[in-house]
């Protein structure tokens, strides 16, 4: 038999490749959500960022891709509200954001789902003249292909969410 067995390395070559496989969706069955948190300070009250968080005319300008923000069903930042947002990044995107929680110009609660994940996340807004806004996330990917994946992203979805408060602090800094 010659050194040189195509057998042998396809059987090889097959076991790693199930086993990374095995490995990859191990990611989501045994880590199904995780969570995160973002903040940044603004020089301006409380109440100003509240209101710019808010301003659908402005999130444009802080939230990459933004092209919608309709209420489908409640009343505007009243629990139990639903809103339909769309982003349009190469591809349109439409998500459904709930309010679970309010509590005006300190926090507000959603619940955001679409076809891949479900984010629990809330905002609070602290301070009077220089305002903390922190921004607390739980992500579940659907499936199991969808948890794995969410689990890899974690740090570019984490560092995306920062850059979103630091242009949501720019925006906010730079109205009268």
């Amino acid at each position: 038999m010659s050194a040189y067995c195509p057998m042998k390395w396809l059987k090889i070559i097959s076991f790693a490749i199930a086993a990374l496989a095995a490995l990859f969706f191990s990611l989501g069955a045994f880590m199904p959500q995780y969570e995160y948190e973002n903040t940044v300070i603004v020089n301006a009250p409380r109440e100003k960022c509240w209101k710019i968080y808010h301003s659908p005319s402005l999130m444009g300008q802080w939230m990459p891709g933004f092209w919608s923000l309709t209420l489908k069903k409640g009343d505007s930042l009243a629990v139990g509200s639903e809103y339909e947002i769309v982003i349009v990044d190469g591809e349109r995107m439409e998500m459904r954001e709930r309010i679970t929680a309010v509590k005006p110009f300190h926090s507000v609660s959603y619940e955001l789902s679409n076809d891949v994940l479900t984010s629990d996340y809330t905002f609070v807004f602290e301070g009077e003249g220089t305002t903390l806004i922190r921004a607390h996330y739980k992500v579940t990917g659907n499936n199991i292909l969808w948890k794995s994946i969410l689990l890899l992203f974690k740090g570019a979805i984490s560092s995306s969410s920062q850059e979103q408060l630091n242009l949501l602090k720019k925006v906010i800094e730079q109205q009268p």
